[in-house]
């Protein structure tokens, strides 16, 4: 009895309440005080008293034993270090709810197809594109039997991140009777307009590299592809000249 009426951390007598009622805790007067300024707390596992901004022994133990172990995850969209997670904060923020399309090229290891994709636009051949006219471009191509690949790059110089995406390219282009009319064919399309700066700048740097490179590209706008893409694509295809920005 004699042991539950001392305070469990200085050994003084056990507070009576009221004169007569010890408290539960066994605290003492002075450290009952401090209980109730928050100054001190109990450890909910091992029951310890110990100051507020102390960590409990027990705690201290188990860190020792169990040390955090870093982990060597990086943000599969930037690279930048992500604690443990595939994804770090800021591109967490960036695409959380939205939906990204990712090609697993080896076990562990992704290649981000476009860090920009948040759009779930299927064609008919399967093919992921950006925008609806995009769609009904992919599904004339695949209609018409007429291979392409979506925004296959196209090396400006030995620097990668200079390389360009046109919107489609074709590896040639065959007549009614099965014969090749012409080769390494680009189709851009402008869904954009020129009040767009940045969108304008580079319009104007892709088809300055078209042109100096002598390409052949087919161009579309939104009302061309929206008011009537097959007409427009048949139009262009049928007076499509080699080399040239058509």
């Amino acid at each position: 009895m004699s042991n539950e009426l001392k305070c469990p951390i200085c050994g003084e007598p056990t507070y009576l309440v009221y004169g007569k009622n010890p408290r539960k805790d066994g605290l003492c007067y002075k450290h009952s005080q401090m209980l109730f300024k928050k100054e001190i707390y109990q450890c909910q596992d091992c029951g310890k008293w110990n100051e507020k901004d102390i960590t409990c022994e027990c705690k201290q133990v188990k860190e020792i034993k169990e040390p955090k172990q870093d982990s060597e995850l990086t943000c599969i969209i930037c690279g930048e270090p992500s604690n443990g997670k595939h994804f770090c904060l800021k591109c967490y923020k960036k695409f959380s709810n939205k939906v990204l399309y990712l090609k697993v090229t080896k076990c562990k290891e992704f290649e981000k197809l476009d860090a920009e994709y948040e759009s779930e636009l299927v064609c008919d051949d399967g093919h992921l594109v950006k925008s609806k006219s995009e769609v009904l471009i992919d599904n004339y191509l695949y209609s018409r039997g007429i291979q392409h690949a979506y925004e296959k790059p196209y090396a400006v110089d030995e620097n990668k991140e200079n390389d360009i995406h046109p919107d489609f390219y074709i590896p040639y282009l065959k007549d009614e009777n099965e014969n090749i009319i012409a080769r390494d064919i680009y189709i851009e399309h402008f869904g954009f307009g020129d009040e767009n700066k940045k969108y304008k700048e580079q319009k104007e740097y892709k088809l300055q590299i078209y042109k100096n490179n002598n390409l052949t590209v087919i161009c579309t706008t939104e009302k061309d592809i929206t008011e009537g893409c097959s007409n427009t694509l048949d139009r262009k295809f049928k007076f499509l000249k080699p080399n040239q920005i058509n």
